[in-house]
């Protein structure tokens, strides 16, 4: 039994290590559900050596599939170029999900900042036709439906994308 101050805790003795075996919460917010200080729940902890269980560390990227699943994804060529559909029809994450962990992976190195940001899949197939096939600009942006194609290139290279010169030729898009 508990003497002195920890009287308190006479009767609630069977909860509280209860609480302290199956919780996380921290010994001051242990103190005010019992009526007591976080040193006398620590005390208490001490004298009957009980061991606590340990706090969630934060998400583990290493151990999450669907972040591993994305870092796979962004390490293919030409990635910061796969639209969201794509990623959210490779992963079948939910757009909500998919969000979180990107944010995770990006704050963390992980990743690029532009992987993920492209909405269009019109544009993403436009952008496969481009780094591989040898055709002119104006052609593949007719093929999509994407009247200034080569305004998107010139804007993206602008922004700090990775766009390779068109494979057609030295005519291919405007300014190479």
């Amino acid at each position: 039994m508990i003497m002195g101050r920890l009287g308190i805790l006479r009767g609630k003795e069977d909860n509280l290590v209860k609480d302290l075996k199956e919780s996380t919460l921290s010994f001051e917010k242990l103190g005010k559900k019992y009526g007591v200080s976080r040193q006398a729940i620590h005390f208490f902890c001490k004298k009957q050596g009980i061991k606590r269980l340990l706090k969630p560390r934060g998400h583990q990227t290493e151990e999450c599939h669907l972040c591993q699943k994305l870092i796979q994804i962004s390490r293919r060529p030409y990635s910061e170029f796969i639209s969201i559909h794509t990623i959210l029809k490779e992963t079948g994450a939910s757009k909500a999900e998919y969000s979180h962990h990107l944010r995770i992976l990006r704050d963390r190195g992980l990743v690029s900042q532009r992987f993920g940001k492209f909405r269009s899949k019109k544009l993403e197939e436009a952008y496969a036709i481009y780094f591989t096939e040898r055709l002119q600009v104006h052609t593949i942006g007719r093929k999509f439906g994407l009247k200034n194609f080569h305004a998107i290139i010139r804007q993206h290279r602008a922004l700090g994308y990775d766009v390779p010169p068109s494979r057609y030729g030295r005519f291919g898009c405007g300014k190479n």
